[in-house]
């Protein structure tokens, strides 16, 4: 089922950011490692927690469509629905800003404890590690989670813009 722009909005403005990186943003670049957490869709867990990272480039690039990798590249062979390698994969609400975003190393997990309990551990985990690059995302709705990672990444990329 799809989002309406309003319900993608909706997700959008409820979007918490908890921690923001303070240390990895230099202009012209960005290396955004998240963790985004929200309440589970799956019927036996409590929490979702996605982690990732996502690099900008706020500068126009435009690449020979032979350059660029292709779904099979992406997914594998294996995972490919010819149905489906004509789809372009990317994030929305960049209009009018000159940048490249790509997502890598995406790990879901689905988690028993409360999302409480998981943003504690999260926290602390990262305390522990002294890790200030990394940013935390509270998502109202985890089955559309990337509009939450969307709103991470605009938040950052728009302070770059403004200043």
């Amino acid at each position: 089922m799809a989002l309406s722009s309003d319900e993608m909005r909706e997700i959008f403005e409820r979007t918490e950011i908890l921690r923001r990186p303070t240390y990895g943003i230099i202009s012209g670049y960005h290396e955004l490692p998240y963790v985004c957490l929200g309440a589970s869709f799956e019927p036996d867990r409590q929490t979702t927690e996605v982690r990732g990272k996502v690099h900008v480039s706020p500068r126009f690039v435009i690449r020979p469509s032979h350059c660029e990798p292709r779904y099979e590249e992406i997914f594998g062979e294996e995972n490919t629905d010819k149905g489906l390698t004509g789809r372009i994969f990317g994030f929305l609400g960049f209009r009018g800003r000159p940048i490249e975003c790509k997502s890598e190393y995406i790990q879901v997990c689905h988690v028993s404890a409360d999302v409480d309990h998981v943003l504690q551990g999260v926290l602390d985990e990262l305390e522990r590690k002294e890790d200030i690059t990394t940013g935390v995302i509270l998502t109202p709705n985890s089955r559309y989670y990337p509009v939450s990672i969307e709103r991470f990444i605009s938040s950052i990329v728009e302070d770059e813009f403004s200043v």
